[in-house]
């Protein structure tokens, strides 16, 4: 083999070696593209779902946020409401004390807490009982508690728990629209029967009926 043949072979392996090359680089480049491009949608599709998922999420806070204040309000105009409704229960005090209340006067109603009073205070007891009444000054100007009404209470209480009883009214008073409280003359037990106080034990149920009344029509 010339040295001319001997060159043109070298050239054309060259070519071949740089076709092949090229060939190569070509598909490199084009497989990079492509994962490059599908990468992207990777990406792309990701960012989408992201910003999707932040527009979700942002409604969802814009909903807690409409649903809590919706709840905050509701129970503002219910704590309004009722706290109304009872101050309107505690005013009807004065129509009670002059009209009574389901057939009852005051008077009988007061006996009947100082009965109620006196009944838990001796509760397990087996000796004589000593105890007083303290009422407002309101009431305690008002005839509705006279010695009379104290014998016959104390009779009354004696005879159904057989006890001796004492009942007797004290000469303090207490800040109080209506009712009494009772306690021992030793002052070791004490019974608030006051009608605020009553109120006050009674929350709950009366809330609850309150509630019915203005927010359910029933």
């Amino acid at each position: 083999m010339g040295a001319k043949e001997i060159v043109e072979k070298i050239k054309s392996e060259a070519n071949e070696e740089k076709e092949k090359v090229i060939r190569e680089a070509k598909e490199n480049a084009k497989k990079e593209l492509e994962d490059a491009i599908k990468e992207i949608e990777v990406q792309k599709k990701r960012f989408v779902e992201a910003e999707e998922r932040k527009g979700s999420e942002e409604k969802e806070r814009i909903v807690r946020a409409a649903r809590q204040k919706a709840r905050k309000l509701r129970w503002t105009v219910e704590e309004e409401m009722i706290g109304k409704a009872l101050d309107a229960t505690l005013k009807r005090i004065k129509s009670v004390k002059s009209e009574g209340f389901k057939g009852n006067s005051y008077p009988n109603i007061l006996a009947g807490l100082i009965k109620d009073s006196t009944i838990s205070i001796a509760a397990g007891s087996s000796a004589g009982l000593e105890v007083e009444v303290i009422l407002s000054e309101e009431d305690a100007a008002a005839p509705y508690i006279d010695k009379a009404m104290l014998k016959n209470l104390t009779d009354e209480i004696s005879n159904d728990l057989g006890v001796n009883v004492r009942l007797s009214l004290s000469d303090e008073r207490m800040k109080s629209a209506g009712g009494v409280i009772v306690r021992r003359k030793d002052g070791e037990i004490e019974v608030n029967n006051t009608l605020e106080q009553r109120m006050a034990r009674l929350s709950t149920s009366l809330r609850e009926e309150i509630m019915k009344t203005l927010f359910t029509g029933t």
